[in-house]
């Protein structure tokens, strides 16, 4: 497995004034993991669908593209602005198993990051309160039912980073890695090395222009149902 990918930070639309917040995976990064991880005709599931990202590059690569959105003002933009042939569920990954899914090839995402420190609940868009171990078991829990959703041999592509903020650490992606890997198999990790690009406004902590959370560079952990 080729295990660094490089890309530029870049989208290739912008988001609504009304929309305040612009992390999003870059386009490129999905594009390369449904054409990895897929062939046309497949499925792809998004648990955490975003502003769509996933869910337009699916579509444009000939997959049928599902996903599951918790914001309701998200979820409204990707059904007004991105016209894909699958279906969108507003509602929480964490009930993943109500939904009508159908079965996937592959699950392609990047969950909503949080630190150790932090109280908001990430799973519940940063409102509710929580904290780390919860949010870690949340992951389990969510990814135990993408795994009945997943064909056999399919695969469970999440992108993720350590954050760094204020000096401090949390090993984000090695806790990830821990929690989704007691109910997926951990078949290893893709570096992607984030190169600085026009688009600054995602930068948290960070040097200016890459990637941001401390770091110029995140990780494709790549899970798989073991079959």
């Amino acid at each position: 497995m080729e295990t660094v990918w490089r890309f530029t930070y870049e989208h290739d639309r912008q988001l609504p004034e009304a929309i305040d917040s612009d992390v999003r995976m870059p386009p490129a990064l999905a594009e390369r993991l449904v054409e990895r991880y897929t062939e046309p005709g497949d499925t792809v599931l998004d648990p955490f669908a975003g502003f769509g990202t996933t869910l337009r590059v699916a579509d444009d690569c000939g997959r049928a593209a599902y996903g599951i959105e918790y914001e309701l003002e998200r979820a409204e933009y990707v059904r007004d602005e991105i016209d894909f042939e699958g279906r969108l569920v507003h509602g929480d990954s964490r009930r993943l198993a109500e939904y009508d899914l159908p079965q996937c090839e592959a699950v392609v995402t990047s969950p909503p990051f949080m630190t150790a420190d932090m109280e908001r609940d990430p799973l519940q868009n940063y409102a509710g309160e929580s904290e780390y171990e919860r949010y870690l078991d949340g992951m389990a829990e969510i990814f135990e039912q993408v795994r009945d959703c997943l064909a056999p041999g399919g695969t469970a592509a999440l992108n993720v980073s350590n954050m760094k903020y204020e000096g401090d650490v949390t090993t984000l992606a090695w806790g990830i890695a821990d929690a989704v890997g007691d109910v997926l198999r951990f078949d290893g990790e893709i570096v992607v090395d984030w190169q600085a690009g026009e688009d600054r406004s995602h930068t948290t902590d960070g040097p200016a222009g890459t990637f941001g959370y401390g770091y110029d560079h995140s990780y494709v952990l790549v899970f798989s149902t073991g079959e």
